[in-house]
């Protein structure tokens, strides 16, 4: 609902000035949702995960890159979701193809890097410990939490 230029995002329920939104129709109407929220709905229907997925990934990761441990998740910046390129052939993850939630450097220079080499010089055992057994697969291995309903991806 807009009022004096103001709208409720759906998604964190915040009231922000029209300016947050971006427009979907010439008579200037908002999405339902603020631009850092659509972009995470966007993100999170590209891996097909949900935000309760994500969140209990990060929490069973410790809080932390499941490689280099560092703990670079805040407000403006997420961690990477990290995923086998060579599952899915379309342009969206299948979602079970998702395996942890990575750094910056860790996604771009450690895995991207590591996974290009020819198999005879992937020699990190920590690499090919994370590559052959990532969080996620473990996550989802885990029976789930009493009183837990939510769908992990």
């Amino acid at each position: 609902m807009v009022e004096r230029g103001i709208v409720e995002c759906l998604a964190c329920g915040e009231p922000k000035p029209i300016s947050e939104y971006s427009i979907v129709n010439q008579a200037g109407d908002p999405r339902p949702y603020c631009k850092p929220c659509n972009a995470e709905r966007v993100r999170l229907s590209h891996y097909n995960v949900t935000r309760d997925f994500i969140d209990r990934l990060w929490t069973y990761q410790g809080e932390r890159c499941a490689l280099c441990g560092c703990a670079e998740r805040t407000q403006t910046r997420a961690l990477h979701i990290d995923h086998d390129h060579t599952c899915c052939t379309g342009r969206r993850s299948c979602g079970r193809c998702v395996r942890g939630l990575v750094c910056g450097n860790c996604n771009a220079y450690g895995l991207a890097w590591y996974e290009a080499l020819p198999l005879p010089l992937r020699t990190f055992g920590l690499l090919n410990d994370y590559i052959s057994r990532p969080p996620a697969q473990r996550l989802r291995e885990e029976p789930p939490a009493v009183g837990a309903g939510a769908s992990l991806r």
